[in-house]
């Protein structure tokens, strides 16, 4: 069973679409995009990662922190090998680059001990809702920025942390144009999407992969249930990935919904859920390293997790 993408399928035909594209970019920017094309077979290997919820990473108590490269470790020490993180939407953060690079720096910090980062550039995009230009213009200034910043080897950017739409058919143009905007100005960075319901695990299976080569794919789940339920949600998500060669992260991983704050029945939730995935090869991301009280994963302000969900990941 073929996870990683690699060419003699859909992605090979795709890579080979893009081979102009590449040519013309220039050598070193071929040879960034080469790296992400290692970086995209790399993010399919993966077992367990977490997420730090929005201004985790860069504040506490309403003022800037940095938590360093020794946080870092300890987060990989308690049994992760990537982390995902996503920037709040301008109109919480502004149009100065102050709180960019106090995310360059997370990201360094991670990148340093060895961890894989994936990177939202900013939290949603409702249809109910269209951006106006500030949005539009935001998203190409962050990518642009991180695009300079940050290692293609190292870092997938991601335009969005999750839409909401009521149909794919709405879906998909959106997200065409959402990949083009940071496609422009990250010529070789890996970027990640997922389907239009929240990233949901049934709307996924609705979408057909972009022609981008350099991209994946991600599902969000908050449903937990038995093994039978995983298996039900998450076959179908295995069995896209292989029929489009196209990794899938699942890069939001929580409990079911009303076990929130109850911390054995989330651990029972991913007791369940994680030998399904590793057993189809899909990556997880738990949620969340964060302040409120939802699936926090931590039991204070440092990457020592809660007893219930270290037991769990032994």
């Amino acid at each position: 069973m073929t996870r990683s993408g690699k060419p003699g399928s859909g992605a090979g035909r795709r890579s080979l679409l893009a081979l102009p594209a590449l040519i013309a970019l220039g050598s070193r920017t071929a040879a960034a995009a080469r790296e992400a094309e290692a970086l995209r077979d790399r993010i399919a290997g993966l077992r367990l990662g977490a997420n730090l919820e929005r201004w985790h990473a860069i504040a506490h108590n309403n003022q800037p922190r940095r938590l360093g490269t020794a946080w870092w470790r300890r987060f990989r020490a308690a049994g992760f090998d990537h982390a995902r993180l996503f920037i709040p939407p301008v109109s919480e953060t502004g149009d100065s680059t102050g709180v960019l690079r106090m995310f360059q720096q997370a990201v360094e910090d991670a990148n340093a001990a060895g961890l894989p980062v994936l990177l939202g550039l900013t939290d949603s995009y409702h249809q109910s809702k269209p951006w106006a230009a500030r949005e539009w213009e935001a998203l190409a200034t962050r990518a642009a920025f991180f695009a300079a910043r940050t290692d293609p080897a190292q870092v997938v950017l991601a335009p969005l942390n999750e839409p909401a739409f009521p149909d794919t058919a709405g879906w998909m143009p959106v997200r065409d144009r959402l990949l083009a905007a940071v496609r422009r100005a990250a010529p070789a960075h890996l970027l990640m999407w997922g389907g239009r319901e929240w990233c949901s695990a049934r709307s996924l299976v609705e979408a057909t992969p972009p022609e981008d080569p350099l991209t994946i794919a991600e599902v969000h789940d908050y449903e937990g249930g038995d093994a039978g339920a995983v298996q039900w949600r998450f076959r179908p998500i295995a069995a896209w990935r292989d029929r489009h060669r196209v990794p899938v992260v699942v890069s939001e991983l929580g409990g079911a919904k009303g076990h929130e704050t109850k911390a054995a029945a989330w651990a029972a939730d991913l007791r369940t859920a994680l030998p399904i995935l590793r057993e189809l090869g899909l990556p997880a991301t738990l949620w969340a390293y964060t302040y409120g009280g939802h699936w926090r994963l931590q039991s204070g302000d440092d990457a020592a997790l809660r007893p219930e969900i270290r037991a769990v990941l032994r």
